[in-house]
């Protein structure tokens, strides 16, 4: 009896540590709650909706990176050259689709589809395809995390996911690949139905070459109109032809002098090709798997190109990934670049560029910047990289110098660090000059670390180069030199939400000035109090003498930790239609909450009931509703005020 021969070894290895970096994954997520795995961090199918989407708006999807966007232009390079490798050798669904057919076949109830059924079902993968750009660049974020039976699995159903969708595919999946022959690949997956319009890369160059050229003699149409022909071409072609259009260039051929007619190459194609009775497999369903060609008993029956490279596939797809991370990693591309104004003054612009604006972090967080530019006078536009979080700013240099510019971006703060002793009567306040302290971010991460130090209770920052900031602090408890140490620490852990972050910080502590200055315990909590003042539900239609106030103690409002939790409690009570205003306030040096309300229609003891609920009701922006734990607690009845005689 012949020796068994072990199949396709590379493609194995290839999947199986796919399948294993996976599993690692999702035990790491199991196991250490401070992980956050990204299960898209290489996929070239969200990388091609980023493109086309900069492309169409100048602007990237928050989650997209620079690794995605060059493994999808990998994945193009490789339907170009090789065939649709990833399908083959990298994607976790067309894997475990494959075992799933081996379960099918042991029951006996596998089929492949053949005629006009086979080309006829084509058609909703090129449809969900279409669907999925459309609401992705749109909306500027990826439509296909809400019904990918990958993403849906792998997170757990998570927040990304819409339930029906994925489940539906999910089924579709799993049950139809057990019972029909890549059922999902073939028929339902639209980076397959992407991988074969590349395969016809003559149709979607010529495509495009007529849209640009329609748009350079002046006729301006929506992107929509070249990707919904590129769609309906594709499946035409697909379903016409089932064959690619001069691509790729490297295809499984068979000299029929040397063929046994053994049909094992036919049987061992996962796709289902028929490859016995072609002299060179040009099928629009090959991936270069290589199957065929460790089946093939007989020496020199099936080569590619003719040439004994059974290595070939393998050995590109590892280099294709090479190379996509070694230019992801040395090329930065924008995540928005946004200009406006007068073009001539644009094309002329001086550019500021700054690096290390670390709330600069995503494609929102850069439109709020851009936003924020915008309103300044001079400022022609925005360019924002994600991850060197680095800003340039395009800007008329005859209204706007930089210096200006530098100035709009920082954001001086003042806040209180640590509560105050109740027998410490005065602090010190010490002058100094701190650099690379940019924006909120670095103002945050200061915080956390004066937070940590004892004897620090707070501190401001005002604009300058460096930026100036004065610390207050108990000479008893720590030293100028001490504090100095305290903000040039390489390193921050904190907790946020029950979560450990660590961050590196380069601060550098400049200057520091000798006067240090005292001021009184009581002028030092009015200097960093931050008051909170919200009129909601039609406050103006009501006059003062309609209103009552219950006023209650409030030592949380001191505490910057809570000021997003205080956004939250006003919106919890503003769900009560006669609730109208909250405002927060020093009074004798302690904090209050003054919560105005229609008289006769509420009351006190209805708006306490509802301050000490223990899940607040949260109504968001996007109009979700939401509840969180109520982290405060209102122990003290208050009093009720009247509305007349306060401001």
């Amino acid at each position: 009896m012949a020796k068994k021969r072990f199949k396709n070894p590379w493609r194995i290895v290839l999947q199986w540590s796919i399948l294993v970096l996976l599993i690692y994954m999702l035990l790491r997520v199991l196991l250490d709650p401070n992980y956050l795995a990204d299960f898209e961090a290489y996929c070239p199918f969200g990388g091609l909706q980023a493109v086309t989407g900069f492309f169409v708006h100048n602007s990237l999807a928050c989650s997209m990176t620079e690794v995605q966007i060059f493994m999808g232009l990998a994945l193009v390079v490789g339907i170009f050259i090789f065939s649709k490798l990833f399908c083959s050798y990298i994607c976790p669904i067309g894997t475990v689709t494959e075992w799933l057919a081996k379960i099918g076949k042991k029951l006996g109830r596998f089929y492949t589809l053949q005629g006009w059924s086979d080309r006829l079902l084509r058609v909703f993968k090129y449809a969900l395809l279409f669907v999925t750009f459309y609401f992705t660049v749109t909306a500027g974020e990826l439509f296909c995390r809400e019904y990918d039976p990958y993403y849906a699995l792998v997170t757990g159903f998570g927040h990304d996911v819409y339930l029906w969708y994925a489940l539906a595919a999910l089924i579709v999946t799993v049950v139809g690949s057990m019972f029909i022959r890549q059922f999902w690949c073939k028929y339902f997956c639209p980076l397959g139905a992407l991988s074969n319009i590349f395969t016809n890369g003559i149709m979607f160059a010529g495509v495009l070459a007529i849209y640009f050229l329609l748009m350079f003699f002046g006729v301006h149409l929506s992107w929509v109109w070249p990707a919904a022909v590129i769609s309906v071409l594709g499946f035409a072609l697909e379903a016409g032809r089932m064959k690619g259009w001069f691509f790729p260039v490297f295809k499984i051929t068979r000299a029929e002098h040397h063929c046994t007619d053994c049909n094992l190459c036919t049987i061992s194609c996962p796709m289902g090709i028929d490859v016995a009775n072609m002299d060179t497999v040009d099928h629009i369903d090959c991936h270069l798997c290589g199957e065929c060609l460790y089946a093939c008993p007989i020496k020199d029956t099936l080569k590619i190109n003719r040439k004994e490279i059974k290595w070939l596939p393998a050995t590109a797809t590892v280099a294709l990934i090479v190379l996509a991370f070694i230019l992801s990693m040395n090329i930065e591309l924008p995540t928005i670049n946004l200009t406006w104004g007068p073009k001539d003054k644009i094309s002329h612009a001086a550019v500021f560029s700054q690096s290390g604006i670390k709330n600069i972090k995503c494609y929102g967080s850069s439109m709020s910047f851009a936003n924020k530019m915008k309103h300044i006078k001079g400022v022609l536009g925005v360019e924002t990289y994600i991850r060197s979080h680095t800003a340039k700013v395009f800007y008329d240099s005859s209204q706007i110098s930089a210096e200006d510019i530098r100035k709009a971006i920082f954001t001086p703060t003042n806040t209180m660090v640590a509560k105050l002793p109740a027998d410490l009567d005065s602090l010190s306040a010490l002058t100094l000059g701190i650099d690379k302290l940019f924006d909120s971010y670095d103002q945050y991460y200061l915080t956390q670390l004066l937070a940590q130090t004892k004897g620090v209770y707070g501190f401001a920052t005002h604009f300058g180069e460096p930026v100036r900031a004065v610390i207050y602090f108990n000479p008893k408890e720590i030293t100028p030199q001490q504090i100095k140490q305290a903000i040039e620490r390489r390193k921050l852990i904190y907790f946020s939400r029950g979560k450990k972050t660590t961050v590196h910080l380069n601060f550098k502590v400049a200057f520091m000035e000798a006067q240090i200055q005292k001021l009184p315990a009581s002028q030092f909590r009015h200097l960093v109090f931050k008051a909170v003042d919200l009129k909601f539900n039609d406050y103006k239609k009501y006059s003062k003498k309609q209103l009552a106030v219950l006023e209650v103690p409030f030592p949380q409002a001191a505490n910057p930790r809570f000021r997003r939790a205080i956004r939250m409690l006003i919106s919890h009570i503003s769900t009560d239609d006669y609730v109208v205003r909250f405002r927060t306030l020093l009074k004798k040096g302690k904090p209050v909450a003054q919560i105005f309300y229609v008289k006769g229609k509420s009351d006190a003891d209805k708006i306490r009931k509802a301050l000490n609920q223990p899940m607040l009701t949260v109504h968001y922006s996007n109009g979700k509703t939401g509840h969180v734990k109520n982290p405060f607690r209102f122990k003290k009845k208050g009093v009720v005020l009247s509305a007349r005689g306060l401001e």
